[in-house]
């Protein structure tokens, strides 16, 4: 009797156990995703599409969560913290300003056997380009979003002002913002609040003007830093008078409602000019390098722009979570997937992609003046190399145009925050 009772409560017990292994071995895996790509980003559309179909097809088993960072300052400084901490999320993307950062933590996964292992990433990117983000035989970041900043115009604005055509060099450029405030509207979009974005591309392509494409090897004490400065007080003579601790929405939103007759910004952008622009104002938009500077080391029609995001994961204690994430990594790296991001929001990307004969047509215009521009440079933020210098050039230039400091003020703000 009591064998049988025992032998009873043995299968039982066994019977629990396999039970509660194979629930547990068949659990969902949730990968966390914090990603900017939401709310009025370009991309949001497809990147939710695109997590959409993966839980679908990977129903029961992978589940991807994403957490909405609509402020792209405040992801980056949580991003940073977390760094820090080494409790990095199992997703995110990465700029170019944090890349060292997260290779000096050791905390990412480590992708370089992922990718010796599989052909998929070897087949989908161009020579080179994971070899670029390799340090030390590990590859914690894949190079995922490429970005340009040339400059958008509207043609109508400008026609107006007597001018059919934008000017090529800075001498000619000011001269048409004088002639397009006559009409009663402002020149340009700048802001100097966060990380002074607007602002800070116009300042990099002056400096590239004026440098060279290789400034950021010179050093601060370069004279181009002052030159850019003096053409960065200039241009704040021909903005709006909330210029001055604006962001990026108070920016962009003057030139989408035709209050600008002169934008920078990268070909995410370009959506948002039908999506959230006044009636007509896509079609009335032109695309340039932007001006040089007579005499300048630069070459016309040169560009800056370079890596916007790179995709990541955080390290992984369970192999079959880390499976599960790059698997998520591929599909979002899948050429297809790629090409419908692209196509969507007129974002760059450098994975290898097929794209539509009937590509936004700002898109196609600068696709075809990258290739012609004799280099392009990298923004001020990714080229100059530090974070405390980055942080402090939106109050360098505040000082600047505020008249606190000279533009030679304005480099030493910066030299004084290394």
């Amino acid at each position: 009797m009591i064998k049988s009772i025992l032998k009873a409560f043995s299968i039982a017990f066994v019977s629990i156990s396999l039970t509660l292994i194979s629930t547990v071995s068949s659990a969902e895996i949730t990968i966390n995703w914090p990603s900017i790509w939401v709310g009025k980003d370009s991309k949001t559309t497809v990147i939710n599409e695109l997590v959409s179909e993966f839980n679908a097809a990977n129903k029961g088993q992978i589940k991807v969560v994403i957490e909405a960072q609509t402020d792209y300052d405040i992801y980056a400084q949580k991003l940073t913290a977390m760094i820090a901490t080494g409790k990095l999320p199992d997703v995110f993307t990465v700029g170019t300003e944090l890349m060292d950062t997260l290779y000096r933590s050791g905390k990412g996964m480590n992708l370089a056997s992922h990718i010796g292992s599989d052909s998929h990433w070897n087949d989908v990117y161009p020579d080179n380009a994971l070899e670029s983000n390799m340090k030390d035989g590990e590859i914690f970041a894949l190079p995922y979003e490429l970005f340009v900043t040339p400059v958008t115009y509207n043609k109508k604005l400008l026609k107006n002002a007597g001018y059919d055509e934008f000017p090529d060099n800075y001498a000619d450029f000011f001269k048409m913002c004088q002639a397009v405030t006559e009409t009663g509207k402002v020149c340009t979009s700048q802001m100097t609040g966060k990380n002074a974005w607007t602002s800070m591309l116009w300042y990099s392509q002056a400096l590239a003007s004026v440098g060279g494409p290789d400034i950021y090897e010179k050093g601060l004490d370069d004279p181009a830093y002052v030159k850019a400065f003096e053409i960065m007080r200039e241009m704040y003579n021909y903005t709006t008078s909330d210029a001055i601790g604006a962001d990026a929405g108070v920016s962009g939103g003057h030139f989408l409602n035709e209050r600008t007759a002169v934008f920078m910004n990268g070909p995410w952008f370009i959506a948002r000019y039908t999506t959230d622009g006044i009636e007509g104002l896509h079609a009335n938009i032109g695309v340039a390098p932007a001006p040089m500077v007579s005499g300048g080391k630069g070459g016309p029609g040169g560009y800056v722009g370079g890596r916007q995001s790179s995709l990541a994961a955080g390290k992984q204690s369970d192999p079959k979570k880390e499976e599960a994430i790059v698997k998520f990594l591929k599909w979002l790296t899948t050429p297809d997937n790629v090409a419908r991001l692209s196509y969507s929001s007129g974002a760059m990307f450098i994975v290898k992609a097929d794209l539509p004969d009937d590509m936004d047509r700002l898109f196609t215009e600068m696709n075809a003046q990258i290739g012609e521009a004799p280099y392009v440079a990298p923004i001020f933020l990714n080229g100059i190399g530090s974070l405390p210098i980055s942080n402090e050039f939106p109050q360098a230039l505040s000082a600047l145009v505020l008249d606190e400091v000279t533009p030679e003020g304005a480099v030493q703000m910066l030299k004084d925050a290394q």
